[in-house]
C-alpha cells in the first residue's frame, strides 16, 4: 500500500481517512472531519481509529474543515470516547473561535465547536488555528496547499442561522440532458446560482500532493474562493488546468458549490460524493450535469465515487445516458464506505 483514501460512511456529513508512507518510512494518517451520525461514528470512524491504535499508528493530522455539525459532531464523539487514547492525535487544524455566548443554531454547531476546542485544550493536543488561504505545508513529504478560507472571511464569521444552499426538492427525475437543456441560464448565459454563505466560505479546502499523486479536497468551500486559488496555482505553474487524481466535491455535491468556471479549471476523472442523501436533497443531479458537460472532458470516462449505494439508486441515472455522457457510479466497496487505492 502506497496511498489509500477511505471515504467513510458519515451520515449526511464528511469523514475521510488518508494513509500514505511518509518520508520517514512510516505510515502517516490524516483524518478529515468526523461526520455527524453517532451510529456511523461507532461502526465506521471509531473502528478505523481503534485499528490505528492497535497497530501503534497515529492520527498524525486531524483536519476539522469548519463548524457545521455534519463535520464536527463525530470529532466530539471521538474526543469524548474513553476507548480512544487521545495521545493518538498528534496535531489538529481547526479554525474556530472562543465565544462563551455561543448558541446552537441548527446545522451551524457553535456550541459543539467550542466544546471541541475545550476538549482539545484539556487533552493538550497540538492545535493550529490559523489555517488560511495560500499557506503551504510540507507534511512528512506530502505538500499541502491551502485553497480556503481567507482571513477576511474567517473574521466575518458571526453567530447566525444556517442558510440551506441546496435546491428545494431534488432533481432526480430529470435526465442529464434535460438538466442541461432546462438550465440555459447556467449552461448558455453563464448565470450560475452559487453559494456565498459565510459558514461555508470559512471551510478549509486544500490540494494535497505526494510525489506524482494529487488530491483536491474542497470541504464545503465556496467556488469563487477555490477558483481564485487554483488560478494562482496555475499561474505559478504556467499550466492551463490543475490535474489531480481525485476531487472531493464541495458540500456533498451541491450544484451551488460547483461553478462552470471551476470545473473547467480542473482536470480529473474521479469525483467523490460524501453523503447518505438524507438531508437537503443532496447531492444535486445538476452537479453531475455540470461535470459531464465540461468542455475538456475529452471523451474520457468519469467515475463518481459514493459511500452510500442508496444515493446512486436515488439519482436515477439511466444506462443510455451513462453511455452517452461516458460515466459510471462506483458504489461502496468496504463495510465502512469506499476505499480508493491511489
Amino acid at each position: 500500500m502506497n496511498t489509500r483514501l477511505k471515504i467513510l460512511r458519515a451520515g449526511n456529513g464528511d469523514s475521510l481517512l488518508l494513509t500514505f508512507i511518509g518520508n520517514d518510512g512510516a505510515n502517516k494518517n490524516i483524518l478529515i472531519d468526523g461526520g455527524n451520525s453517532k451510529s456511523t461514528y461507532n461502526t465506521c470512524l471509531k473502528s478505523e481509529i481503534l485499528n490505528l491504535q492497535n497497530q501503534n499508528e497515529y492520527i498524525d493530522l486531524l483536519i476539522i474543515t469548519h463548524t457545521d455539525q455534519d463535520h464536527v459532531k463525530g470529532i466530539q464523539y471521538l474526543l469524548n470516547d474513553e476507548e480512544i487514547n487521545k495521545n493518538i492525535i498528534k496535531k489538529i487544524w481547526f479554525n474556530s473561535f472562543d465565544n462563551s455566548d455561543a448558541q446552537d443554531t441548527g446545522d451551524i454547531s457553535y456550541i459543539e465547536s467550542c466544546r471541541i476546542q475545550a476538549l482539545i485544550k484539556g487533552f493538550q493536543i497540538s492545535r493550529e488555528s490559523n489555517i488560511l488561504i495560500d499557506n503551504k505545508f510540507d507534511f512528512f513529504g506530502a505538500k499541502i496547499t491551502l485553497l480556503s478560507p481567507t482571513k477576511d472571511d474567517l473574521d466575518k464569521l458571526i453567530i447566525k442561522n444556517s442558510v440551506d444552499i441546496s435546491s428545494r426538492g431534488n432533481d432526480y427525475n430529470f435526465t442529464i440532458e434535460e438538466l442541461i437543456e432546462n438550465n440555459s441560464k447556467i449552461f448558455i448565459d453563464g448565470e450560475d446560482d452559487l453559494d456565498s454563505t459565510i459558514e461555508n466560505r470559512v471551510s478549509i479546502a486544500f490540494l494535497l500532493e505526494i510525489k506524482d499523486l494529487s488530491i483536491l479536497h474542497l470541504g464545503d468551500a465556496n467556488p469563487d474562493i477555490i477558483e481564485n486559488s487554483i488560478k494562482n496555482i496555475l499561474n505559478e505553474r504556467k499550466s492551463e488546468r490543475l490535474k489531480v487524481n481525485v476531487v472531493k466535491l464541495s458540500h456533498h455535491a451541491s450544484h451551488r458549490s460547483l461553478s462552470l468556471e471551476l470545473i473547467e479549471l480542473i482536470e480529473s476523472n474521479y469525483f467523490i460524493v460524501s453523503t447518505n442523501g438524507k438531508k437537503a436533497d443532496l447531492p444535486n443531479k445538476l452537479t453531475f450535469s455540470k461535470i459531464l458537460n465540461r468542455s475538456q472532458k475529452n471523451n474520457q470516462t468519469d467515475y463518481f465515487i459514493f459511500n452510500y449505494e442508496d444515493v446512486i439508486n436515488n439519482l436515477n441515472f439511466l444506462n443510455n445516458e451513462m453511455e452517452k455522457y461516458l460515466f459510471c457510479c462506483l458504489p461502496p466497496n468496504d463495510v465502512n464506505g469506499y476505499i480508493l487505492e491511489l
